[in-house]
């Protein structure tokens, strides 16, 4: 058996293929060996995330009617569980401390190496020009995973950043230079502290997993013999996404007898600059047996996506008559382009010339004031919309808020986290009997405030308590009551259960709510075992935990395998070519906003100088522009082969700050039959 490359855009029929190729692996392999089924699991599938983890695992299954279990991983994934089960070795080899691994989440790694670098920044040794605190220290974080994706040593950034980083030096070249050159040096310190701390508790980042996995596990004679063993074959979903760490993982295989498969879409890289290294993939192309797919036919990339890169690329020179596909819906402000968008979705639904299923409404960027005009317009027309991997802070939810503020009403020395409006917003949440109104007058006279120890007075003590009502009065009392029975010596997650099975359970809160107080179970169940990690007294974890929640880095993501099957979808770019998704109508948001140059993705700081392919230069403003185009062209021809059959542009003259737009996109639209409300019907 030879091992395959399969190359082809969008919709081309890669997965396909794929999975033709593990059927006939099952039924000249696993079916001839004493077990068939662990014959399977000597299989690596790689997909780029969890949802097409999912997705490949289904298909693959569903292929071989479950006879040949495989289970598809995303690389961390992978780093990770290698990382954790052969952890011995690891504690072995660098002396740490022998306990069990805890992995960070996102939103506590800032937390912590913003504590740990707080001297550090305080004093100036650690900046970056014109950086805040917060952006600096996820900076430094984002440097240490990209250099572990690419296989690069901590010791190596501070070079790496000093030879490629362009800077703006005027006079006093070689201060300027030597300042500069301690400035990385600086950073590469801090990133060292950092590893040093995490490895001595026992803390996984993603950036500590991918460094430990490329240069202390995989490298290591015993854990190749182990992994030659496991695997017999490799599958590789979209090559073009993944780390160059992987990459290296895969060519030891290949060199170990192992059987590669492995797909491309020459038109994808949605994450070149958030960690995927497309290039670098390319030299495992000679090792394989190449298949080149034929671009869907049926689509409008197919007609149209030749001429479209040519009207975005050389403007001046094209003269091309309006397409009949491509329309444009314009505005001067961007509030009325929201709703001109929304009209012509409604009316083209209600014609029956496409369905809400059909329609996709794509942006580059989706700032919430879209993300809330878009969908409210649209639910009022009785028109579902699914917003895709839609994340909200937990404190976006008054359930979450309320908890917190009872939190701070049971235990002792929260005062100064609790307000006059957080009582009154809880009042109103937990009871169904009190208005705004009456929680605010509770709030103003009922309320005592005390840095230890605040609490809710009697309804009495107003002295007009009886303008607030029989109803509001005893559920007051009834609440009031309740908080006096529990007990501080308790623990905080029990606390929390307690009160969502109180107030809640018997509400029979929709799936939205449900998952939002579940994962501030699971939130709070994390932190607590964090905290005793780091020897932490209760009373400060808990007041960590509250004030980590209200600043909104965590998020809830629920889990919703089954979208609703008559539904428009809202995404941003990078969200729509990494869900793979395609559609009869899109929708081009902002179709004149500059972050179309920009793939609706901002590079990470620093991202082009740890692909394997730097040569090693500045990364200059030139570098950037070609870069920034060749992404556009890409972007395109991606979404044009997720079109059915019609594109509108929709554009607004001003943007959101009042400025007039001019993007990459604008030549098009100029070309495009404009459209309004009024017409929609012709141009069905």
């Amino acid at each position: 058996m030879t091992n395959l490359w399969i190359e082809g855009g969008s919709w081309s029929g890669k997965t396909e293929r794929v999975v033709q190729q593990f059927c006939d692996w099952a039924e000249t392999d696993f079916a001839y060996q004493a077990n068939p089924q662990a014959a399977s699991q000597r299989v690596l599938a790689l997909a780029v995330d969890s949802h097409q983890r999912r997705k490949l695992s289904d298909r693959l299954t569903i292929a071989t009617h479950g006879r040949y279990p495989v289970t598809a991983i995303t690389p961390l994934s992978f780093f990770r569980d290698e990382v954790r089960l052969f952890w011995t070795l690891l504690v072995k080899k660098l002396d740490f401390k022998a306990q069990f691994p805890l992995l960070l989440r996102v939103e506590n790694e800032q937390e912590l190496a913003n504590k740990l670098w707080k001297d550090r920044i305080e004093t100036g040794t650690l900046l970056m020009e014109g950086i805040g605190r917060d952006r600096l220290v996820r900076r430094l974080l984002d440097l240490f995973l990209l250099a572990a994706y690419g296989g690069r040593k901590i010791t190596e950034i501070p070079a790496i950043l000093n030879a490629g980083i362009e800077t703006n030096v005027i006079e006093n070249i070689e201060d300027a230079e030597n300042r500069i050159l301690e400035q990385w040096q600086e950073i590469g310190e801090a990133l060292l502290e950092w590893r040093k701390y995490c490895w001595e508790r026992g803390l996984l980042t993603y950036g500590i997993i991918t460094d430990l996995f490329a240069h202390y596990l995989l490298p290591n004679p015993q854990y190749q013999r182990r992994l030659k063993e496991r695997f017999r074959y490799v599958i590789v979903d979209r090559a073009d996404e993944m780390p160059a760490i992987a990459c290296d993982l895969c060519k030891f295989l290949l060199e170990n007898g192992a059987i590669g498969m492995f797909t491309f879409n020459p038109d994808g890289s949605a994450r070149l600059g958030l960690g995927a290294d497309p290039e670098y993939w390319q030299v495992l192309k000679a090792e394989c047996e190449i298949i080149n797919l034929p671009h869907a036919d049926k689509t409008l990339g197919a007609k149209v996506a030749e001429s479209v890169l040519q009207v975005v690329n050389e403007p001046i020179l094209q003269f091309i008559e309006p397409y009949d596909t491509i329309h444009s819906i314009e505005s001067v402000s961007r509030a009325k382009l929201f709703r001109n968008v929304a009209e012509t979705i409604v009316e083209a639904i209600a014609s029956g010339a496409v369905k809400a299923n059909e329609i996709a409404i794509i942006a580059p960027g989706l700032d919430n004031i879209a993300n809330y005009a878009i969908i409210e317009i649209l639910r009022k027309k009785n028109i579902k919309i699914t917003p895709l991997d839609d994340q909200r802070p937990l404190s976006y939810s008054a359930q979450v808020r309320s908890l917190l503020t009872l939190i701070s009403l049971v235990y002792p020395n929260l005062g100064q986290l609790v307000s006059r409006d957080h009582i009154a917003e809880m009042l109103v949440v937990l009871t169904e009997a009190i208005d705004p109104v009456r929680a605010g007058m509770l709030a103003d006279y009922c309320f005592a405030r005390h840095p230890e120890k605040p609490q809710l007075l009697e309804a009495e003590t107003y002295n007009q308590w009886n303008r607030l009502g029989y109803e509001a009065t005893q559920a007051y009392e009834k609440l009031r009551q309740w908080i006096e029975q529990q007990s501080p010596k308790d623990a905080p997650l029990l606390f929390i259960d307690r009160a969502i099975q109180a107030f809640f359970k018997p509400r029979k809160l929709n799936y939205e709510h449900t998952a939002t107080l579940q994962s501030l179970i699971e939130t709070a169940q994390y932190y607590w075992q964090l905290g005793y990690r780091l020897d932490l007294e209760d009373a400060v974890i808990l007041e960590n935990f509250i004030q980590l929640i209200r600043q909104g880095t965590v998020t809830a993501n629920p889990y919703a395998p089954n979208q609703p099957e008559d539904s428009v979808v809202l995404a941003t770019i990078i969200q729509y070519r990494m869900a793979r998704r395609s559609h009869r109508w899109q929708f081009w948001l902002d179709a004149s906003s500059d972050l179309w140059l920009q793939g609706g993705a901002a590079s990470l700081f620093g991202a082009p100088l740890f692909l394997k392919g730097w040569n090693g230069e500045r990364w200059t403003i030139e570098n950037q522009r070609d870069a920034d185009m060749q992404r556009l062209q890409r972007l395109l021809r991606d979404l044009l082969d997720r079109t059915g059959d019609r594109l509108y542009l929709c554009h607004s003259e001003l943007s959101t700050n009042g400025q007039l737009q001019n993007g990459v996109l604008l030549p098009l639209i100029e070309i495009s039959t404009t459209i309004s409300s009024d017409d929609i019907q012709e141009t069905m």
